[in-house]
């Protein structure tokens, strides 16, 4: 059996030991090697494009299926999961827009985030991005504001997720996340985010009853229960596949003791680019460094394998199905 260095045993563990061991990288190459980083904007408009392509598909393919045969009910039925899908796919470049990566300036990158990805969830990239800091701030600790990694992956969690239980509670708490972190700058919002939920409402409702008059009655169910349940259910559970500990207990309240800093590595292909499409896929590198554009992370990761951190990243890879079936503990 191969001898575990002294550095991969010190940092084995998870992503929080990354800036002292980015001190030990943070040399001429390093430096030079990040400077030259820039966003594919091309390739971001592309797959944002493409998210909106699959959920127009859908639409249509559900719409369509009663004329092929398929009972109206079931035609909902099999919508709403890839609705709910797609839908919270294109949710995961709300983060690239926190992170100003969507445009070269960071006005444009806030206009063009809201315009095509926040508005679907009824806030802005300004109000979440409050919200977002505070979880790279506070990883892992009782004060981490994406929280979901806290509970254990059981039957509980799923019927939560599935009938937005844990989205409410998600709500509920970012809301005072951002109460607290405007009490401190003592600067009431000014991001649009009163507005965003009624842009929202009208969106969806538009889309819920605009297919009801046209006699596409089914689609409207998909749309509800795909938007309503299904894309919490994975937003819920994709974060929880990130973040939770494999050792996590189940007994512990993980809002009064510490879980711990953990993030992971999973594979490309279908699942990897769209459950962790945006670069989520290669969550632990952007932890490790947050500036850097989901399009650059393959490139990170080939740089960082060449050095210390190389063995921490092999030991952290592994696949959403590996990993679903470790937490899993019905």
């Amino acid at each position: 059996m191969q001898a575990t260095s002294r550095t991969e045993e010190k940092f084995s563990d998870y992503s929080a030991n990354f800036s002292e061991l980015r001190r030990e990288l943070w040399g001429d190459a390093y430096k030079t090697f990040l400077k030259a980083l820039r966003p594919d904007y091309a390739r971001i408009r592309r797959d944002i494009a493409l998210g909106y392509a699959a959920l127009a598909t859908t639409i249509v393919a559900c719409s369509l299926l009663p004329s092929l045969g398929v009972y109206p009910i079931i035609a909902a039925i099999l919508g709403a999961p890839s609705i709910g899908y797609w839908v919270a796919y294109l949710q995961l470049f709300i983060h690239e827009g926190a992170h100003y990566n969507l445009a070269p300036d960071r006005a444009e990158s806030d206009r063009f985030c809201d315009r095509y990805i926040s508005w679907m969830i009824g806030t802005t990239v300004a109000a979440y991005r409050k919200v977002h800091f505070e979880h790279h701030r506070a990883l892992g600790t009782i004060d981490d504001s994406e929280s979901t990694y806290f509970f254990p992956l059981n039957l509980l969690f799923i019927v939560k997720g599935l009938f937005g239980l844990r989205a409410v509670e998600v709500i509920l708490a970012r809301r005072k996340i951002v109460d607290n972190v405007e009490r401190k700058q003592k600067k009431p919002a000014k991001d649009g985010s009163k507005i965003a939920p009624l842009t929202a409402l009208a969106v969806h409702g538009g889309i819920v009853v605009i297919a009801f008059l046209l006699g596409f009655w089914w689609v409207s169910i998909a749309w509800l229960f795909g938007v309503g349940m299904v894309f919490p259910f994975f937003g819920a559970l994709r974060q929880l596949l990130e973040h939770r500990d494999e050792d996590a207990s189940a007994m512990n309240d993980y809002s009064k003791t510490p879980h711990g800093a953990v993030t992971r590595i999973f594979e490309d292909g279908p699942i990897g680019s769209t459950l962790g499409g945006a670069g989520f896929n290669r969550h632990l590198l952007h932890h490790w460094e947050p500036q850097v554009s989901y399009t650059n992370l393959p490139a990170l990761e080939r740089f960082l394998m060449t050095t210390k951190a190389g063995p921490i990243i092999e030991r952290r890879k592994t696949t959403y199905t590996q990993t679903f079936l470790k937490l899993l503990s019905i």
